[in-house]
């Protein structure tokens, strides 16, 4: 009998969980379906018939993460592996970005020589040669940049990777790759943008619904301190599961209770990359106060009194007790609030400014769609194709 319960014991056991699906689901999905009340009125009808798939997909990006190699770096970056440890150390565009924090190499018939450029040269090894910088752009987007401005539905590339060249005396260029495995989120909000606003143009709803989405999903993690730090989850201090403690635990507990949730009309965005590199600025100020305060309420509170376990979906997970939650949310003051906050607002933003920056296409007719409740299928209008994702 005493080893049927030990053996019960362990099926039990190996059932917990130390931590939850990480925003969490729940939160991305909110901030979504809150982000179509900002939209002005030409845009609010569209997106109000579309809440179901905006909001259900919402979460599309992280389920693609451990099926597709280089998705997991849109969801970060880790500040301080980048010059002095702020965006203003971080270069406005992707190319200049990938070029200042990668290797490349020029590979000859018997040699490996660095390439380089700055103050209008190009430098092969210890050759260099005039090149305007503007030349230097198209040169280094068209043959080795290409292969990070990938489209959503091309994500296998593998790193590291050889691209050919006729250039002497290189036989061909090497990327050595030092910046993915440290994200790329402000860089790939920048894209989003740019995807969403074709998309407008060409008036394509499915690429519309699906970019505004998951555009929804990159946004929302760049609110989220602990995305911004090579810290994300207390693995260094000693405070795993923090991460989901911050961004899953407390908005499912507080907020639909006690958020704020009226964030007033989107904003049009005249500064992209600035306004992409200040979402990532804010939340990485609050990276130390998410750290310390958790850190100091362990410290005073008995750990009995730290972690529950709960039933979810017939499972029994270990959470961060409910009271023990209240007390670092109310130490937070307003913190996860105020980010939330600013993620619905951002969201509704973006979508809003891509329209406008797209031509303000009139979104009936044609470009009306709706998504069925088992989110699987569209309706069909005239312009439209097939079927949802």
């Amino acid at each position: 009998m005493t080893r049927r319960i030990l053996f019960l014991v362990s099926i039990i056991a190996s059932l917990c969980v130390s931590s939850y699906i990480v925003w969490g689901f729940y939160a991305h999905r909110e901030i979504n379906r809150l982000a179509v009340f900002t939209m002005p009125s030409e845009l609010a009808g569209f997106y109000k018939r579309n809440q179901i798939y905006v909001s259900t997909h919402a979460v599309d990006p992280d389920k693609r993460r451990y099926a597709a190699s280089l998705e997991g770096p849109r969801h970060y970056i880790d500040m301080e592996r980048f010059g002095d440890g702020t965006v203003d150390a971080l270069p406005l565009e992707f190319w200049e970005f990938h070029d200042k924090f990668t290797g490349l190499y020029c590979i000859t018939s018997n040699d490996s020589l660095e390439v380089s450029y700055a103050e209008e040269k190009i430098k092969v090894g210890s050759k260099a040669v005039e090149l305007k910088k503007n030349d230097y752009k198209r040169w280094y987007s068209k043959n080795i940049f290409r292969s990070y401005r990938y489209e959503l539905d091309t994500l296998q590339t593998q790193l590291p990777y050889t691209i050919r060249n006729e250039f002497d005396p290189c036989i061909r260029f090497t990327v050595f790759d030092t910046m993915m495995q440290h994200g790329i989120l402000p860089y790939h909000m920048l894209d989003m943008q740019r995807y969403l606003t074709s998309a407008f143009k060409k008036g394509d709803v499915k690429r519309i619904l699906q970019l505004s989405a998951e555009m929804g999903h990159y946004i929302g993690d760049a609110t989220v301190p602990l995305h911004t730090t090579t810290n994300y989850n207390g693995q260094e201090t000693g405070q795993r599961g923090i991460h989901a403690f911050w961004e899953s635990r407390i908005p499912e507990l507080f907020a639909e209770a006690e958020f704020d949730m009226l964030v007033g009309k989107a904003s049009y965005i005249v500064d992209k990359p600035a306004f992409f590199r200040d979402l990532i600025r804010t939340s990485h100020e609050h990276v130390d106060s998410v750290l310390l305060i958790e850190a100091d309420l362990r410290r005073k509170l008995p750990e009995a009194e730290q972690e529950c376990y709960e039933e979810r979906l017939g499972r029994i997970v270990r959470v961060p007790c409910s009271a023990f939650t209240r007390a670092y949310y109310d130490r937070l003051d307003g913190m996860v609030e105020d980010r939330f906050r600013v993620a619905i607002k951002s969201v509704g933003s973006s979508w809003y400014t891509a329209w406008v920056d797209a031509g303000r296409p009139a979104m009936e007719g044609d470009l009306m769609t709706v998504i069925e409740i088992n989110d699987t299928t569209y309706s069909r209008r005239e312009g439209l194709k097939g079927r949802g994702h």
